[in-house]
């Protein structure tokens, strides 16, 4: 058993192009290793699409419920998925990479994808997503959020959308602005969902501030450590500006902890506006 995990430690080092992977913060070995990928998908894309319309862009409703579905049979594989069922935390379910890998993908970490002109705009090609080779790369020249959300998002177009072909992405970190093609926002509604689902999110969010909705106070304030309820008022507090707050901070009424944004893994910005979404924040 010993030889066969440093066995697979070494090989997705090679895979991932990164000699530590695998390591915890304490110096040790990860207790969990996703296993290499094989030939073939540990979970169905059938089961996944459960009820899925084609012909017509998705709605949000429908793409958080075949996120649910994929989180559901990477639960039920866990088994298959990782090397030690009993110890699977869920947060694990929420790796992009691990999904990929499930369905059959194959992930590559480059250094560098390169630059991709369109039309009279060039940009620095984050990810790719090839869904007739069942292959995904992600470019390493991009902060670890960054990557994360970039890779959710080319899972979602590999679950999303049909069709074959070479398809790049920019950097992405969930929070982008502007007009965007249809079948983007669907990938970037999914990456949130499947990095931030809501499940996880209002249990993290409680246990780092003791309640299900955060109330903009003279104690809540005072138990962030942060500037006056009136300071904040008077600058205009939006509820986006305190929940961008509350993603990043790292301490609360005497405890610290790692930030929501940290725990998940994704921008400040993305981790905020899940949480508007949620009716987590209010300044009233």
């Amino acid at each position: 058993m010993i030889r066969d995990i440093a066995e697979r430690i070494r090989r997705g080092r090679v895979d991932l192009q990164n000699p530590y992977a695998y390591l915890s913060s304490e110096g040790g070995y990860e207790a969990l290793v996703p296993r290499r990928a094989r030939a073939t998908a540990l979970i169905g894309m059938g089961d996944v699409l459960k009820g899925r319309n084609r012909g017509r862009p998705f709605k949000r409703l429908e793409i958080e419920r075949i996120v649910r579905n994929l989180h559901t049979e990477m639960w039920r594989g866990r088994a298959e998925i990782f090397e030690f069922e009993d110890e699977v935390d869920p947060m694990q379910i929420l790796d992009p990479e691990v999904a990929l890998r499930s369905l059959g993908y194959t992930v590559i970490i480059r250094e560098s994808l390169g630059q991709h002109l369109a039309g009279k705009d060039s940009f620095e090609v984050a990810g790719t997503v090839d869904n007739s080779a069942r292959k995904v790369e992600i470019s390493r020249r991009f902060v670890p959020a960054i990557r994360n959300f970039t890779t959710a998002h080319e899972l979602g177009h590999a679950v999303l959308h049909e069709g074959s072909g070479l398809h790049r992405d920019r950097g992405l970190d969930g929070a982008s602005i502007g007009p965007r093609d249809s079948r983007e926002v669907e990938a970037d509604t999914f990456a949130s969902y499947f990095l931030l689902p809501e499940k996880q999110v209002r249990l993290a969010f409680r246990n780092r501030f003791l309640t299900e909705k955060f109330r903009l106070t003279d104690t809540t304030v005072f138990a962030l450590n942060s500037r006056s309820v009136r300071d904040l008022q008077e600058r205009g507090c939006s509820e986006r500006d305190l929940a961008r707050m509350l993603a990043a901070a790292e301490y609360y009424n005497g405890v610290h902890f790692k930030s929501l944004s940290g725990r998940f893994g994704v921008s400040v910005e993305v981790v905020a506006i899940r949480l508007e979404e949620l009716g987590l924040v209010t300044v009233g």
